[in-house]
């Protein structure tokens, strides 16, 4: 038996509350013109999450629009965020959109892959983040996570969104043209890693698209980036 479903998510949308006005006008436009940003069901959980572990500090690969930036800034307004947007269109949407709320100076916008951004981060001796989300390609996750994790302090969180793809990780059935089998078999292979690395605690979770809850537990010095 299904436990969610369009009725089930429907019903869970009457608890949402956005975090202020200007954001519930920015998702109302984005779902609008089918641009992505977190599921509702996805900030609902987020906004617990981000509660408990209060970070100072966030990394986020894969900014879209600058939604979610702009959304940790609301909720975390103590916080140092830095986000990472390889696509010229949505970077300029993003940064236009972090102008307008007055977030330019607690919103770090970079523009480009995420592993070369995070690499220049760790090269200018940028680290310590306790909080990272990633939202990008997802063929590319491992690539991120290692990379994140460089300049991650120990006991920080990695939110990975998105993760059952709509189901496709899952089965195969979900994508019977099999359009998206690099994407299935890399994310497979990510979640299998990401479970089974001695200094990570994982949880996945079927909230939204699916998210993995990542704990570091490893010290710098155990991994090599």
């Amino acid at each position: 038996m299904n436990i969610t479903n369009d009725i089930v998510t429907a019903y869970l949308h009457q608890f949402y509350h956005p975090q202020s006005e200007t954001l519930a006008e920015l998702r109302s436009l984005a779902e609008a013109d089918r641009v992505p940003v977190i599921l509702r069901e996805t900030e609902l959980y987020l906004n617990t999450l981000l509660s408990l572990i209060r970070p100072k500090k966030i990394l986020e690969i894969g900014t879209a629009i600058g939604y979610s930036a702009l959304y940790y800034a609301e909720k975390c307004p103590d916080a140092e965020i830095y986000t990472i947007e390889k696509d010229e269109t949505a970077y300029s949407a993003a940064r236009h959109n972090i102008a307008v709320s007055g977030k330019e100076t607690q919103i770090h916008t970079l523009f480009g892959d995420g592993q070369t951004q995070i690499e220049a981060l760790r090269d200018q001796q940028i680290s310590g983040f306790d909080f990272v989300f990633i939202d990008a390609a997802k063929s590319h996750y491992k690539r991120f996570l290692d990379a994140a994790l460089s300049v991650c302090a120990e006991g920080a969180v990695i939110v990975s969104d998105n993760i059952l793809q709509k189901a496709m990780t899952a089965s195969d059935s979900y994508d019977p043209q099999h359009k998206h089998k690099t994407n299935i078999r890399r994310m497979r292979e990510y979640l299998t890693y990401i479970t089974s690395d001695p200094t990570l605690e994982t949880s996945l979770l079927s909230v939204g698209d699916g998210i993995a809850v990542t704990i570091y537990r490893g010290e710098y010095g155990a991994r090599t980036f």
